[in-house]
C-alpha cells in the first residue's frame, strides 16, 4: 500500500512540474550514488531480477538528473569524506560487473550529456567468453533449460558459496550459439574497450577478480581479489584503482575483514548495495547506494524523497545544537 500511494504520489507531482521545482528547491547535505548494472533493449532475464535498463529508457534518466541535480564524480565525493569537508545535493553514476552492452549504449549517452560515471569490474571475465555464473544460470532460464525454482535455487547457492565452488550440474562455461539478446545481456568489455571508454572519460573500479561473495572468502582469497582485480586494472589502463564495490552488496556480503582488507590493498572506499544516501556520517567503506526505478515518474520521484527526507534531518539535527 506505501509503495502504491507512494507511486501515485511522483507519478503526479512529476507529471505537474512540481517534482522538477522541489528537486532545485532542497538542499540536503547529501549526495546519491546510483547503482545500474547494464543498458541493452533485449534483456535475458527474469523480469523479478532484470537488472538491466532499455537504452530509451536510461537516457531519459541521464536527461532528468542532468535538468535537475549536479551530476559529479565519485572521487569528488570520497575527497569530501576524506577531508571531512560539506557534501552538497549531488548524484551520482556507477554500473556494476562491467558489461559490453556499458560500452555500447551506456557510454555514448553519457558522454554526450557530458556525465562522469564510474564502472566496477570483474576482471575475469573481462575478454572472456566466460559469463559470471549468476548470468550463465539466468540464461539457462531464459533458454528453458532449468525452471523459475531450479533458477533461484541455483542463484542462492552460487551468492552463498566461495569462488569456484561447483554450483552447477552440469558445464556451462562458455555457452553455444547464445541468442543476440543473451549476448547483448551477458557479454563482457574487452581491454580495448575498457581502454576506449576511459579516453572519453570513464573511471574504472574493483568488482573483485571473479566477481565472489566477500564475506565467505578466506582471507588470503579475500586479498587475491583485491590485488588482482585492481592490478589487472592499473596495467591495461595505465591509471590508479581508487575505489572499489562489493559484488551482491547486501551487509550479507560485507564483513569487517573484508573492509580491512579492502584498506590494505590501497583502495579508498568501498560501495555497498544497501539502500540510502551517503552522507558526511558515512563509512568511505560501505557507502550505500540507491537502485534506479521504473518508469520514470518513480525514478524522479524516489531520488527527491530521499533528498527530502534528508533535507528534513538535516533542518532537525541544527536545531536541535
Amino acid at each position: 500500500m506505501k509503495r502504491l500511494v507512494k507511486s501515485a504520489l511522483f507519478f503526479v507531482l512529476y507529471y505537474s512540474g512540481i517534482e522538477r521545482v522541489l528537486a532545485r528547491l532542497i538542499r540536503p547535505r547529501a549526495v546519491a550514488i546510483l547503482m545500474y548494472h547494464g543498458v541493452c533493449d533485449q534483456a535475458s532475464l527474469p523480469p523479478e531480477i532484470n537488472f538491466h535498463l532499455p537504452r530509451k529508457e536510461f537516457a531519459q534518466q541521464m536527461r532528468a538528473l542532468r535538468s535537475r541535480y549536479p551530476v559529479i564524480s565519485l572521487d569528488a565525493v570520497v575527497g569530501s569524506l576524506r577531508d571531512g569537508t560539506s557534501l552538497e545535493k549531488a548524484v551520482v553514476i556507477t554500473f556494476d560487473d562491467g558489461y559490453r552492452n556499458n560500452a555500447l549504449y551506456a557510454a555514448p549517452i553519457l558522454k554526450q550529456m557530458g556525465l562522469p560515471y564510474t564502472v566496477y569490474v570483474a576482471t575475469a571475465y573481462v575478454e572472456s567468453r566466460t559469463w559470471i555464473p549468476l548470468n550463465q544460470v539466468y540464461w539457462l532460464w531464459s533458454e528453458g533449460r532449468i525452471s523459475s525454482e531450479q533458477m533461484k535455487e541455483m542463484r542462492k547457492r552460487i551468492r552463498g558459496i566461495p569462488s569456484g565452488a561447483q554450483v552447477l550440474d552440469f558445464e556451462v562455461a562458455e555457452p553455444s550459439r547464445a541468442s543476440n539478446a543473451a549476448e547483448e545481456s551477458f557479454g563482457m568489455l574487452s581491454w580495448e574497450e575498457l581502454q576506449g571508454m576511459a579516453s572519453h572519460g570513464a573511471v574504472f573500479g574493483s568488482h573483485t577478480h571473479t566477481h565472489c561473495n566477500m564475506a565467505v572468502e578466506s582471507n588470503e582469497r579475500q586479498r587475491e581479489e583485491l590485488n588482482t582485480s585492481k592490478n589487472l586494472l592499473e596495467s591495461h589502463l595505465n591509471s590508479p584503482v581508487h575505489s572499489f564495490a562489493y559484488p551482491y552488496g547486501r551487509k550479507a556480503q560485507m564483513s569487517a575483514a573484508a573492509r580491512e582488507n579492502i584498506i590494505l590493498a590501497g583502495y579508498s572506499c568501498a560501495l555497498s548495495a544497501e539502500n540510502g544516501l551517503t552522507t558526511v556520517a558515512s563509512d568511505r567503506f560501505s557507502l550505500p547506494r540507491l537502485g534506479y526505478e521504473r518508469p520514470i515518474w518513480r525514478f524522479t520521484g524516489e531520488i527527491l524523497y530521499q533528498f527530502g527526507k534528508q533535507a528534513w534531518r538535516d533542518r532537525r539535527n541544527k536545531s536541535r545544537r
